[in-house]
């Protein structure tokens, strides 16, 4: 399993040596998911406490879900044909499901066993084939998640000799169901709308009981700048993230329960071995960065 970062991203902290200002935050906690990674927040007369993991999650029927790619391979001999698909994981159960095929690949490379019966199919573990005659090549990417929605990018590359073509292809997925959603339907959904926040101008706005979290979008750059506010005309900067496209999962109003806090510090604790772990921890005026950083508890 591996999972494809498609926009770099990075939480740049603020301040005078990140001095926090004062009177401190509001006590909040909260996870901000983007299109790949998430990070989880939490606020206290101390400071903020900020973990990063390499983790695209959704949530939809009050399940938390990983989303991840995985390689898929049809290969025969003199014939390559490698793609990508993406899965949900339920991070309470661990049950993955597909909601994504790269039928695309599966096509070609069916066609060509029928064709070639007595090619041999080739395994993981065979060499790869650089010189093959024919080679049909397949690349998804998540661009973004709303609700249970998944935004996603294909990309087919076919080299058979002297002939080649390339193709990209851009989809919607419902993860309820892997069906293919339209706009009209998006647009209609209460979940995408609760996801996506209240949008103003060049700003967008998650309402909970006593802050918000609000995202500015710089259209230069195409990237946010993240802060807590308190509705008393006092904000607290968290960062800029270099992503279009974020969500908000309250964890503390509705406060999440502790079966599904488990789940959510295993998985953020799984996904950290995808890649380089970071957690950014501030309290006052010291700020420190941690690699392989304990849960969060």
């Amino acid at each position: 399993m591996h999972l494809r970062r498609t926009i770099p991203l990075a939480l740049i902290l603020f301040g005078a040596a990140c001095a926090l200002p004062s009177p401190p935050p509001p006590p909040a906690e909260f996870l901000v998911s983007s299109s790949d990674a998430t990070y989880w927040v939490q606020s206290s007369r101390r400071g903020f406490h900020i973990r990063r993991s390499p983790l695209i999650l959704a949530r939809t029927g009050g399940k938390y879900y990983e989303l991840y790619v995985e390689e898929l391979d049809r290969s025969y001999a003199n014939a390559l044909f490698t793609g990508e698909r993406i899965f949900r994981r339920d991070i309470d159960t661990g049950d993955s499901v597909v909601i994504f095929e790269d039928t695309a690949v599966i096509r070609r490379a069916s066609a060509f066993h029928r064709e070639h019966p007595e090619v041999p199919s080739l395994d993981s573990q065979d060499a790869d084939q650089e010189d093959a005659d024919y080679s049909v090549s397949g690349e998804t990417d998540i661009f973004n998640v709303l609700g249970p929605y998944v935004a996603l990018e294909h990309r087919l590359a076919i080299d058979q000799g002297t002939v080649s073509s390339e193709d990209t292809s851009r989809a919607v997925i419902d993860m309820r169901s892997g069906s293919s959603a339209g706009i009209s339907q998006i647009a209609a959904d209460p979940l995408a709308r609760e996801a996506s926040g209240v949008a103003k101008d060049h700003e967008r706005r998650w309402h909970n009981v006593a802050y918000d979290v609000v995202a500015n979008t710089d259209l230069s750059t195409g990237s946010q700048s993240v802060v807590l506010d308190d509705r008393r005309g006092r904000q607290w900067r968290l960062g800029v993230l270099k992503s279009p496209y974020i969500q908000i999962f309250w964890l503390d109003n509705p406060r999440i329960d502790t079966r599904s806090r488990r789940a959510l510090i295993r998985a953020f604790n799984e996904a950290t071995s995808y890649g380089q772990p970071i957690q950014l921890v501030i309290h006052g005026q010291r700020w420190q960065r941690r690699s392989f950083a304990p849960p969060i508890s």
